[in-house]
């Protein structure tokens, strides 16, 4: 969507809804649509983050907007919410969390079973989660999803030191859609686009400002 100079890729743009009820998801969705082709929807158990979040299938189905959707799964048990969403074809990318369940063969699993639904497999990753851990997952990956901040509450303060883990993702795996979600804000998009990030979500950041003019800086 976004075309950057900075790195070969194009740099997407893709606002979070991080909401906690059916009405304030509905406002920030319809105030959104017009500008984004994609949207992402945090859903927060309560369970693997403290925080508990806005993601009822049957009441989002029910309404009218051109976006597709991902869902960033920050929850104890991916595959039960998955299975609740997977017949869903608005949705075309499924991020669930390393530190959820931190097993290979379930994670392997995981993988497979989104690939069969057809849709875009994507695992993410909390700050403080070495490369080391989930890098053999990446060859069969669709997306990786580097978290800037720790999951679960907007508005947090971006984390420099993953920086360095999406370097070096993007040299080993040159073909790899790298997202980069939490703190993302046009002082620091520079630098996270440069180390090799071209997916960028937002959502403090297109929440309280000029939608027009960030897609404009962000270009």
């Amino acid at each position: 969507m976004f075309m950057s100079k900075k790195i070969n890729k194009k740099i997407k743009l893709v606002p979070t809804l991080l909401t906690h009820s059916f009405a304030e998801f509905k406002d920030k969705l319809e105030k959104l649509d017009n500008y984004f082709d994609l949207m992402q929807i945090d859903c927060a158990d309560g369970e693997f983050v403290k925080n508990k979040t806005f993601y009822e299938i049957d009441k989002i189905k029910g309404l009218f907007f051109n976006a597709d959707l991902e869902l960033h799964l920050m929850v104890k048990d991916p595959l039960k919410v998955i299975k609740k969403w997977q017949n869903y074809k608005k949705v075309k990318n499924i991020f669930f969390h390393y530190e959820a369940v931190q097993n290979d063969k379930k994670i392997l699993g995981l993988i497979d079973y989104l690939k069969k639904l057809k849709i875009k497999a994507g695992l993410a990753v909390n700050p403080e989660t070495k490369l080391e851990d989930f890098k053999k997952f990446l060859p069969i990956l669709d997306l990786i999803l580097i978290l800037g901040v720790e999951p679960g509450w907007g508005g947090q303060e971006f984390q420099p030191k993953v920086l360095n883990k999406i370097k070096e993702i993007r040299q080993s795996f040159p073909k790899i859609d790298i997202e980069v979600d939490g703190g993302v804000n046009l002082e620091n998009e520079g630098e996270i686009v440069m180390a090799g990030a071209n997916i960028l979500a937002a959502g403090t950041l297109l929440t309280n400002g000029n939608i027009n003019k960030i897609i404009k800086e962000i270009e």
